[in-house]
């Protein structure tokens, strides 16, 4: 069973024998574009980061690094020290462009030993939790409204569902730091359903 805290990644030397599959990894540890177009995106931040280095930086060489070759030792810390300027690497710099060049020891692991989550995997899995939500808002809302569900139209259904999982998706979101005052009047009103009930 996943843990959010000890997710196990597919770290094995096999998964990653091609350098530009370890590009690839690299960049979504970083959270670099990872849509389509990175190539192009990747060639013109380059470009523009570094232009004594990059300043003729062909499409077709930077598509080589997606596949299976790799820039020189001196490009990578020249490529490495551009993305610095706009992404965090959480871990090992020498042994992430070590790793990228000629593969071996598998550089993104925290301190226990786990491999680090990537933000695209994050993304996935916050984008799987959101659509479970709504299946299991559903089956709540049915079971909340119990005897009361055949008097409620579709309409009220979908209200009480879509508010719901605004609140579930609030919750989730990790940059709401403060609890909106609907939540908080919530709360209070159940605490006091059950205040009273007790008197």
């Amino acid at each position: 069973m996943e843990s959010s805290s000890h997710i196990e990644y597919e770290t094995e030397t096999d998964s990653f024998a091609e350098s530009g599959k370890r590009l690839n990894h690299l960049l979504d540890q970083i959270g670099f574009k990872a849509e389509r177009g990175r190539v192009a995106f990747f060639q013109k931040y380059l470009i523009e980061r570094k232009p004594e280095t990059f300043d003729g930086l062909n499409y077709n060489t930077v598509r080589s690094w997606f596949n299976n070759s790799s820039p020189s030792m001196i490009k990578i810390d020249v490529i490495i020290s551009a993305l610095q300027e706009s992404y965090s690497f959480n871990h090992n710099i020498p042994q992430i462009k070590t790793w990228w060049k000629v593969g071996g020891y598998y550089p993104f692991i925290d301190e226990t030993g786990i491999a680090s989550p990537t933000i695209h995997d994050l993304q996935k899995r916050n984008e799987a939790d959101r659509e479970k939500a709504q299946f299991i808002v559903m089956s709540l809302v049915t079971e909340v409204a119990g005897e009361k569900f055949n008097n409620l139209t579709g309409e009220d259904l979908v209200r009480l569902k879509d508010s719901a999982v605004k609140m579930s998706d609030d919750f989730a979101n990790p940059f709401k730091t403060t609890c909106p005052s609907e939540y908080l009047k919530i709360a209070i009103q159940n605490e006091l359903k059950s205040v009273l009930n007790e008197k």
